[in-house]
């Protein structure tokens, strides 16, 4: 008889999971895209101007209102980022973000403009009980017989007003009707949209990879970059420039609208902090004590470091949004000027054709610059790394005006937008590294303000020499200047650095 053989237990076969860690840098590079196609809304313009008659000049502030809106709202998007974590306020981003698209393809209908327009009296609303309460508020705790039905005078007042004016004015202005809404909307509601999701996966996958914070974050924003490639040039199939020329400007709104609504919530479901069981790197035990607790932004803003680098981020972007600003008609000037020198017949709707191309190289090197320029400042310092980024940024600027091949510009492009990819990468690592990773969403949110400026300053400054001096050398030549300050302020960071923390 013969006898059973023991059953041997098989193990079942595990099944693959991808690291929580990758997940969140998966959805860090999805939101970033989608948030980057802010690079590419100068495709617009034209389109609006052909189909809906609106002014290009006047158009082209949606993308001032959106860059402001965006640099604003970073400062609240990172304290609420701190508070409840990166999900929520990219979620909060991504809605904004489609619902402003979405409004804008509606821009001829009647019912979204009472609509906006409601929604501009209740904002006024709002600001004028945020008074109220700044400055009554003590009379109307003690009750006081006038104070106290102030709030509800105002909000009468205002809705009267605003059913009256919009009666009057709604559907009667033509053009400033929908201008109006197109910089409420592409503007001020993408731009806070904007600013809400970005910081999100910044301060994510610096928690996650302590160790690497420059090529974490640059590797992020490095997806923002590439977003406005991707979204404008007209090679990819699916781009909103081959959109356009297909449906119209309005559907393409609604599209991309969206696609912001859906790809953003994706990438922000993947978004999370590590929790305590974790394993955020292999070499996790060498995170610093300044990663688990940091500066408050209230302590930040009290630092000299702060400023410091608030400037060198303001000089840096200054550069980097000017020439993106100009870069087209720049590039096509210098090429038709050459052509004209020569003495050769020229085609100036070519020469300006050849131009363009400088702008897909300034995108695609953009986001080249944000992970190079981060994985360097993790190899060689922070400090040795913004030193050379702003002197080769400096040289560039300064030899921009003497560009005038189609080679050489893409060139001067190129190590332009190389090195103005860079700030994105070794400021939110600097931030990081001078005042805690735990706080970084308010922290750099502060520091990003500067960008909002820069970006208002530099476009203006580069419009105003072309008028003066009918060249954009001087304006390159600021800029320059303004790059090599900022070398030498990168050096006293350091030493500002060293001091505190021998005396922390």
């Amino acid at each position: 008889m013969t006898m059973a053989s023991p059953a041997v237990d098989v193990p079942a076969p595990r099944a693959f999971v991808v690291p929580a860690r990758f997940r969140v840098l998966a959805g860090a590079l999805l939101v970033q895209m989608i948030l980057g196609t802010v690079y590419g809304y100068s495709i617009f313009w034209q389109p609006l101007e052909a189909e809906l008659g609106l002014s290009p000049a006047a158009t082209t502030y949606a993308f001032a209102v959106c860059i402001l809106a965006f640099a604003v709202t970073m400062v609240p998007a990172g304290h609420l980022q701190d508070r409840v974590g990166p999900r929520i306020p990219a979620l909060v981003g991504g809605g904004l973000m489609g619902l402003g698209f979405l409004l804008a393809s509606a821009m001829q209908s009647p019912t979204v403009l009472y609509l906006a327009h409601a929604a501009l009296c209740g904002g006024v609303c709002v600001v004028l009980l945020l008074l109220c309460h700044a400055w009554f508020g003590p009379a109307m705790r003690e009750r006081h017989s006038v104070a106290r039905h102030l709030p509800a005078g105002i909000i009468v007042s205002v809705a009267i007003a605003g059913l009256l004016l919009g009666q009057q004015y709604v559907g009667q202005l033509g053009e400033l009707d929908q201008l109006l809404l197109l910089w409420g909307t592409v503007g001020l509601l993408a731009g806070a949209g904007i600013g809400f999701a970005y910081v999100c996966p910044i301060a994510a996958l610096v928690k996650w990879f302590p160790n690497s914070k420059g090529l974490m974050a640059g590797v992020a924003v490095a997806g923002f970059g590439l977003g406005a490639f991707v979204f404008s040039h007209k090679t990819w199939g699916f781009s909103a420039e081959n959109v356009l020329h297909q449906y119209g400007v309005l559907h393409t709104f609604a599209l991309h609208g969206l696609i912001c609504l859906i790809g953003i919530g994706v990438g922000a479901a993947l978004l999370r902090n590590p929790g305590a069981s974790d394993t955020v790197t292999a070499t996790a035990n060498k995170r610093t004590a300044t990663d688990d607790a940091g500066s408050t932004w209230r302590q930040t803003l009290r630092r000299p470091a702060f400023y410091v680098l608030w400037a060198m981020f303001f000089s840096g972007s200054m550069a980097g949004l000017m020439v993106i600003g100009i870069l087209k008609p720049f590039a096509g000037e210098q090429l038709v000027s050459a052509a004209g020198a020569s003495g050769g017949t020229v085609d100036t709707a070519a020469l300006l054709a050849e131009g363009a191309a400088a702008v897909g190289w300034l995108a695609i090197f953009n986001a080249v610059g944000r992970v190079v320029w981060g994985l360097v400042s993790d190899r060689v310092g922070r400090t040795p790394a913004f030193v050379a980024m702003f002197l080769l940024q400096a040289a560039t600027m300064l030899a921009l005006g003497l560009l005038n091949t189609e080679v050489s510009l893409a060139v001067g492009a190129s190590l332009v937008g190389f090195n103005y990819g860079g700030c994105f990468a070794l400021f939110p690592s600097a931030t990081a590294d001078l005042f805690g990773a735990k706080n970084l969403g308010s922290n750099y949110g502060w520091v990003f303000t500067s960008y909002g400026i820069a970006g208002v300053v530099g476009i203006a400054v580069g419009n105003l020499a072309h008028e003066v001096t009918g060249s954009y050398f001087a304006a390159f030549t600021i800029a320059a200047g303004l790059c090599l300050v900022s070398a030498a302020l990168a050096l006293a960071l350091r030493r500002m650095s060293a001091a505190s923390a021998v005396t922390a």
